[in-house]
């Protein structure tokens, strides 16, 4: 069972909006067909549980999740011992360690390393054309009824 709701017709995205990279992916989701729920957790906290889950939904190790980016976090130990709980906690208190943000579809969820990462969860785009050979000119003509080309 999942903490967090799961639609095929929303995208969920978590982020840090002091993240470079959240803030260039949300711009490409405003243009999403879908409805977009956006958390920013530098202005809202999720809890506990949804971290856990959403690093065992993306097979990977909580510390996994968050890069150390300008935050020094040498100084608080070797990230190696840090257990689940001093994960939390960390990243309360510093969501800017969220550079990567987590995009939720459905069943999928994904952990953002670029923006064109994004562009699976659009649909295509060029419904209707046809792959030709490179000395035949494309169509740029409705092919069939009810198209309606810009």
């Amino acid at each position: 069972m999942t903490i967090l709701a799961r639609n095929n017709n929303q995208i969920t995205f978590i982020y840090s909006s002091s993240s470079h990279l959240g803030k260039q992916v949300l711009g490409y989701l405003k243009g999403a067909k879908k409805e977009v729920e956006v958390i920013d957790i530098s202005k809202e906290n999720i809890g506990d549980t949804i971290w856990i889950e959403l690093a065992e939904n993306l097979n990977i190790s909580l510390g996994e999740l968050f890069e150390s980016g300008n935050l020094d976090i040498s100084k608080m130990g070797d990230t190696d011992d840090f257990d689940t709980k001093d994960w939390l906690k960390l990243i309360e208190e510093h969501p800017e360690l969220l550079t990567r943000p987590i995009l939720i579809n459905g069943d999928t969820v994904k952990l953002i390393s670029n923006r064109s990462q994004i562009l699976q969860f659009f649909g295509v785009d060029s419904a209707g054309l046809e792959k030709t050979m490179s000395h035949v000119p494309p169509t740029t003509s409705s092919t069939t009824e009810d198209e309606n080309f810009i």
